[in-house]
């Protein structure tokens, strides 16, 4: 199981630097002021080795010896040695987990980070398709800028295919576990004629049915099992601005629902 906490027991951290037990405790004793107070904590309290703990301890072993120049060592945790070594990069990396418990130094300078609440930040269905939206136009631009229109259609298709679905199951209300566009369409023109006394623009009913013809269970951009044995014509920026047009239309609808 994943260490989520990123704390790490004397075991755990002899298994990752791959030594004994016993010189973990002994590195942690001579170089306890450039480690935690978890490392070396009071009588009767189990060692904690928090993971800039073991990026010490992974730099002391690269100089350890039978008879180590401690001094020297020092000298180079001074410097900030340990953060300048490619292998010890790689060890942290590998060993921090995809997901983890919020760092307690965390704050406005971290770059690239999510933090969520639980999951409510996610639980909105309307912000979720617009972001499957998002993901679908930024695959299509990079696909244009590096020519690698090939390589990214399953994943633009799907992000969008994804995010139709969801503005419809956002609109509806929907709950039930399904992935037919054609069944969710149609109970939504209901809702439009019952709601608003309008019909949805045939060039918004087009791009739901193409998206149910040639993907219906929202498998086939997914797994790559085309059954389509006809070739098909793709343009990645009209299918963009076809979107873009959808998920306005989708935002005007949220707007009239939450008014």
């Amino acid at each position: 199981m994943p260490n989520y906490t990123m704390q790490f027991g004397v075991s755990q951290v002899a298994s990752i630097l791959k030594i004994e037990s016993d010189l973990v405790k002994t590195l942690a004793y001579k170089f306890s002021d450039y480690l935690s107070t978890k490392a070396n904590p009071i009588k009767g309290h189990p060692r904690k080795f928090l993971i800039e703990d073991v990026r010490v301890l992974a730099y002391i072993l690269t100089n350890w010896e039978d008879d180590p120049d401690v001094e020297n060592i020092k000298h180079g945790l001074n410097s900030n040695s340990h953060y300048d070594n490619l292998p010890i990069d790689n060890l942290i990396t590998g060993i921090i987990p995809l997901f983890r418990d919020t760092p307690e130094d965390i704050d406005e300078n971290w770059k690239g980070v999510i933090l969520f609440m639980g999951m409510a930040e996610i639980a909105d269905r309307f912000e979720l398709a617009k972001s499957y939206k998002l993901s679908g136009d930024r695959l299509v631009e990079i696909a244009l800028i590096n020519d690698e229109d090939f390589e990214l259609i399953c994943p633009v298709v799907y992000n969008y295919r994804h995010a139709v679905e969801l503005y419809l199951k956002d609109a509806l209300d929907y709950q039930k576990k399904s992935h037919n566009l054609l069944l969710l369409f149609t109970e939504f023109k209901t809702l439009l004629k019952k709601e608003l006394d309008i019909i949805p623009p045939t060039r918004y009913e087009n791009i739901i049915l193409a998206f149910n013809d040639f993907d219906p269970d929202g498998t086939t951009f997914r797994y790559g099992t085309v059954s389509q044995t006809d070739e098909i014509f793709i343009d990645l920026s009209h299918m963009k601005t076809l979107m873009e047009w959808l998920a306005e239309s989708f935002q005007n609808f949220r707007n009239y629902k939450y008014r």
